[in-house]
């Protein structure tokens, strides 16, 4: 069984550890591999800017860091499905693994490998199977499924460049924080033309097009133009639906959530404690306000992706309509409020659903970190040094915390969605956490260089 799981090509760990300049080189190298992905056509695919249009692509884009057409068409899909199935089979003890040893984390790794390898060859049959990719012959799909799977193994492969040392972080995180940063950057500074019904042509970024009007401002008197960028409404040729190119209601939308956002995920609730082998010695512990974010968020996206991806054939029908209206609202169409309001419940009650489950699942319940804190020879002051005291002091906190994170994802994803903000209300909280642990680590990186001896503490 290990003979056949390690056939899977492997990066193997630096000689020693790498400087951080060394490190950030490699993960700039990574970034830029996955970009050159994102803009390489598939071979035997007549590429289409078309499917990328659609609100089922434009959730995959930002979510698995998907591009139509390309060798990063499946994205990080494959290998994010792969890692959430594994984990949740892995903590609730279907596969008879134990996580704490190096041969079973080795063999956790491969097998994640190969469960991601699978998913993305059946993702791939099915695609040029359904006709996504259009009429190919016999020869020409089994050529795209073919390259489908190299990409897949090339992501792979960069995941395992990142966490063998070479890189900072994880390739996964990385490509997420990539494809959110592109929609933004792209918002921003695009300069593609959309043309609306009245034969009209839009600037598509909001900086291009802030230059467009104050020429016209100064060159001919004309202030239509930047009155226009504040709230860009347009029909577009052939579509049913009003669209919202980039505007300033959507730039400060973006602006603000993400404030908001980054000040939450920076709030901590301190458990004070004491150390059993150093009498008399007090600290505090400290655990997120937004305790766990970004799987919950993720698994709630997701799996309203999969709804609307099998009801979307089904669109001509009114109830199936009216339902995809609530899972894909139009952004600041406040004409069909309960719509809204039901997109907005939906996504909170499955954010605090799943926020419950991985919590559970992940070993970050009140029991998972009383059993941690045992271990350490850590108890609250004025109680008696016992795993269930401890379990049964932090159940309420973790429990309340895991609810208030759950509904303070599910909130904002739901209302970034409802505004408009660039990216998405599931991207930005994305872009958001990934930021913040980036920083977390480049400054750790930087401490332990430093103060090499905090390393033994540390590590």
């Amino acid at each position: 069984m290990m003979n056949f799981l390690t056939l899977i090509p492997t990066v193997s760990r630096p000689p020693r550890r790498l400087p951080l300049s060394k490190r950030l080189f490699w993960t700039a190298v990574v970034a830029i591999v996955y970009i050159m992905m994102t803009i390489t056509p598939l071979y035997g695919v007549q590429h289409t800017t078309q499917q990328g249009t659609q609100p089922l692509q434009q959730l995959l884009s930002i979510i698995f860091g998907t591009a139509y057409g390309t060798l990063a068409h499946l994205g990080i899909g494959p290998i994010v499905i792969a890692g959430i199935l594994l984990e949740v089979f892995a903590f609730s003890g279907i596969l008879n693994l134990d996580l704490n040893k190096r041969e079973d984390r080795l063999k956790f790794t491969l097998l994640l490998k190969w469960t991601a390898l699978g998913i993305a060859a059946v993702e791939a049959v099915a695609y040029v199977l359904s006709g996504q990719f259009g009429p190919v012959t016999p020869l020409g799909g089994l050529l795209i499924v073919l390259q489908l799977l190299i990409a897949t193994v090339i992501i792979i492969l960069l995941d395992d460049l990142m966490s063998k040392g070479w890189g900072i972080g994880s390739a996964i995180s990385l490509i997420i924080f990539l494809s959110v940063s592109k929609q933004i950057f792209l918002s921003l500074f695009s300069w593609d033309v959309a043309v609306d019904n009245a034969d009209q042509r839009h600037i598509v970024g909001l900086i291009p097009a802030l230059g467009a009007a104050l020429y016209d401002l100064f060159a001919h008197g004309n202030a239509a133009s930047i009155m226009g960028l504040i709230n860009r409404e347009v029909w577009l040729k052939g579509q049913q639906t009003p669209t919202y190119l980039p505007d300033f209601i959507g730039l400060i939308s973006t602006l603000l959530l993400a404030y908001i956002i980054l000040y939450l995920e920076m709030m901590k609730v301190n458990i004070p404690v004491t150390a059993g082998q150093y009498r008399g010695i007090k600290f505090t512990i400290p655990l997120r306000f937004v305790y766990v974010s970004v799987l919950p968020i993720i698994f709630t996206t997701y799996s309203l992706l999969l709804v609307g991806q099998l009801l979307s054939p089904f669109q001509q029908n009114p109830v199936i309509e009216a339902i995809l209206m609530i899972i894909f609202p139009l952004h600041r169409d406040f004409s069909n409020v309960p719509a809204l309001v039901l997109h907005y419940l939906i996504y909170v009650a499955l954010a605090i659903a799943f926020a419950w489950v991985w919590v559970q699942l992940a070993g970050l319940s009140a029991e998972d970190q009383a059993r941690q804190f045992a271990r350490s020879q850590l108890h609250v002051p004025g109680f008696r040094q016992s795993e269930k005291i401890l379990a049964k002091i932090l159940e309420r906190p973790i429990n309340a915390l895991t609810i208030i994170s759950g509904f303070i994802a599910g909130s904002f994803a739901a209302l970034g969605n409802i505004l408009g903000v660039w990216g998405g209300g599931t991207g930005l909280i994305l872009l958001v956490e990934i930021a913040l642990q980036y920083y977390a680590l480049v400054m750790r990186e930087q401490m332990l260089e430093m103060y090499p001896g905090l390393r033994q503490i540390l590590e």
